[in-house]
C-alpha cells in the first residue's frame, strides 16, 4: 500500500453533504443523486450504485461525507460530480456519515496528534 502525506490528504475536499433527490438512472442500474453542499445553494449531481443497500426514500436526506473536488465523469449519458464515501456490510454499499448531525457544507479533514521523536 502506498503511503500518503497529510499534506496529499488535505488536497481532498471532503464536505458534508445532505441527499435532496433520488431518481432511477435511466440506462443503468445506479441512482441519480442531487447532493446539497451548504446554505449557499450549491448542489452536485452524482451517480452511485447504492440500490443493493439503500431504497430512494432512505436515501433522502441522509447526511453523507462528499469528495467534492473529483474530476467529473459521464455514466451513460449522466454527468456525475463527486465521490460518495462508503464501506460494505455483507457485500452491499453502507454510506459513511457524521455520528452527529452537522452543518450542510461542513468541512470534513483528518486529526492526529503529531509527535516527533530525535534519537540521540
Amino acid at each position: 500500500m502506498t503511503e500518503i502525506t497529510k499534506k496529499d490528504f488535505e488536497k481532498l475536499n471532503l464536505r458534508v453533504g445532505k441527499i435532496k433527490a433520488v431518481k432511477p438512472h435511466p440506462k443503468t442500474k445506479d441512482y441519480v443523486l442531487l447532493i446539497s453542499l451548504g446554505p449557499a445553494g450549491t448542489e452536485k449531481q452524482l451517480v452511485a450504485d447504492l440500490k443493493e443497500g439503500y431504497t430512494k426514500e432512505e436515501l433522502v436526506g441522509k447526511q453523507v461525507l462528499f469528495v467534492q473536488n473529483m474530476e467529473p465523469i459521464t455514466v451513460k449519458g449522466v454527468e456525475s460530480i463527486g465521490l460518495l464515501l462508503v464501506t460494505h456490510k455483507n457485500e452491499k454499499p453502507v454510506l459513511v456519515q457524521p455520528e452527529k448531525k452537522v452543518e450542510t457544507g461542513m468541512k470534513a479533514s483528518g486529526l492526529t496528534n503529531i509527535v516527533i521523536e530525535h534519537h540521540e
